[in-house]
């Protein structure tokens, strides 16, 4: 059966009990009837669910929208959207947790104890609400302040844009509630551009969803177009890989609400900072998560992952960019709600081969070790494209406190974001002091930088060992590294 999909105005018609409404007409040609859940998807791919009525006061190719719903989706008040009849999980949901964040100062430990206590009040904000991935509900009138109750997990899981229904009373499923402020976190990508990058390794599998979404949200120019096509051919260049990789982070994480603020750095033999420009008040390296950047600098982002991906050149400055990363945390605007600095997800994306020190030296170990005592409230993970120094790689996010990722495989790459904030809030929890044992500074040669020429590889078969031939230092390396 072809899936009927229909291009709809949206109208915010304020509190209607977590539901919409439709001309009968529309639902026709839709081929919902009323109670059925249908999704609205934007041109950026937020998404939302919602229960839909048949209501002929709304005129024809308009849908009138509960302002909750509109609101966890990042969805506005004349919004084109494109809508759908939802697809419904088929297995029976048993258990639904919950985030709970408190919005006006109050402890989260107490709207928790409060909810349990008073669970029919939460029953009554939930009720009609289908649950999805992105799912929000603001509750202003809580007994116990303000309060916002986000959707984090079930069991069975909730994948792509699957939606569930759950029993709003808890009788038939079990509701767990937990604090919901370690979702919001702030990111800094980093971007290797180096010489190296431009091997055609990585390969092109499972990919044709993701990047048909990014041509739907991100209508960037030719450079963007030209870098979409390329995952055409069965093998892209690892720097192309990582092009793609920054944009489906970026995309998941404004259309998802994972975080505030984002920062974007790419580095080769020096390092790059970018920054958008906000009209009038100039530019800033600091990107806000929210409506704005969707108007403001989503294209503008795209379009300059495209070009300083689109070829590779240069040496490898990877402890200057990995200490730029690190500082620009500080940068960070406090979140507006709990007035503190939000964690900060660092993630690199390198084939891990650094061949520049200028003067903080060509081993990033020592600068990462440093840096991750120096801002405790950051994790760091790493992501080898193609045929990446995994040790190297791996070892600099044990420090970090994050993970490493062998991303081959794109397809893989874009399952593993789906994971990346789940398991950020795990590794938050891990002490600093849990860092793990020193390694001697001296692993790279630091005396001078090498010409980028030839010699590059022939510095790589000297950090490394060539890799026709055995190192003799294998052992001492594993212990060190």
């Amino acid at each position: 059966m072809v899936e009927k999909i229909i291009d709809v105005s949206v109208i915010n018609v304020g509190e209607i009990d977590g539901r919409a409404y439709m001309n009968k007409r529309d639902m026709t040609r839709l081929g919902v009837d009323d109670f059925d859940i249908i999704q609205l998807i934007n041109e950026f791919e937020d998404s939302c669910a919602v229960q839909v009525l048949e209501n002929d006061e709304v005129e024809a190719e308009t849908i009138a929208v509960d302002n909750g719903i509109l609101d966890s989706a990042n969805i506005s008040d004349g919004d084109r959207v494109n809508v759908r009849k939802a697809f419904i999980k088929k297995e029976a949901i048993t258990r639904v947790k919950f985030g709970i964040e408190p919005l006006e100062g109050q402890p989260v430990e107490e709207c928790i104890s409060y909810i349990l206590e008073n669970f029919d009040e939460m029953t009554s904000v939930i009720r009609n609400r289908p649950i999805y991935r992105n799912l929000q509900v603001d509750w202003p009138d809580a007994g116990c302040g303000h309060v916002k109750i986000s959707f984090l997990e079930s069991t069975p899981e909730i994948e792509g844009d699957e939606v569930g229904i759950i029993d709003p009373s808890g009788k038939e499923v079990e509701v767990q509630l937990v604090p919901a402020s370690e979702m919001s976190f702030n990111a800094v990508l980093v971007l290797d551009v180096s010489g190296s990058m431009s091997k055609e390794d990585m390969v092109v599998r499972g990919t044709g969803t993701a990047i048909e979404g990014l041509r739907r949200g991100l209508k960037g120019g030719r450079d963007l177009d030209s870098l979409l096509n390329e995952f055409d051919e069965k093998k892209v260049s690892r720097i192309k890989g990582a092009a793609l990789a920054t944009l489906l982070f970026l995309s998941q994480k404004v259309s998802r609400g994972w975080g505030e603020q984002l920062a974007i750095l790419s580095f080769a033999g020096d390092v790059d900072i970018f920054e958008v420009e906000y009209g009038s008040s100039g530019s800033t390296p600091i990107i806000s998560c929210t409506g704005e950047a969707k108007s403001a600098g989503l294209e503008v982002i795209a379009e300059y992952v495209s070009k300083r991906c689109s070829k590779g050149g240069g040496l490898t400055f990877m402890s200057g960019a990995l200490q730029q990363a690190y500082e620009m945390t500080s940068r960070f605007a406090p979140n507006s709600i709990t007035g503190k600095i939000n964690p900060t997800m660092i993630v690199l994306l390198t084939d891990g081969q650094p061949n520049k020190g200028n003067g903080l030296g060509i081993n990033p170990v020592p600068i990462v070790r440093k840096c991750a005592r120096d801002y405790p409230n950051t994790v760091l993970y790493t992501i080898g494209l193609g045929e990446a120094d995994n040790r190297l790689l791996k070892r600099l996010s044990e420090i970090g406190r994050g993970e490493f990722y062998e991303a081959t495989d794109l397809g893989e790459l874009t399952k593993f974001y789906d994971l990346l904030a789940r398991r950020f809030m795990i590794a938050l929890k891990t002490e600093a002091s849990d860092l793990v044992e020193e390694i001697p500074e001296d692993l790279f040669e630091d005396s001078e930088d090498v010409d980028e020429t030839d010699e590059i590889e022939l510095a790589i078969e000297d950090e490394y060992g060539s890799p026709e031939e055995p190192n003799d230092n294998d052992d001492e390396e594993e212990d060190e590294y």
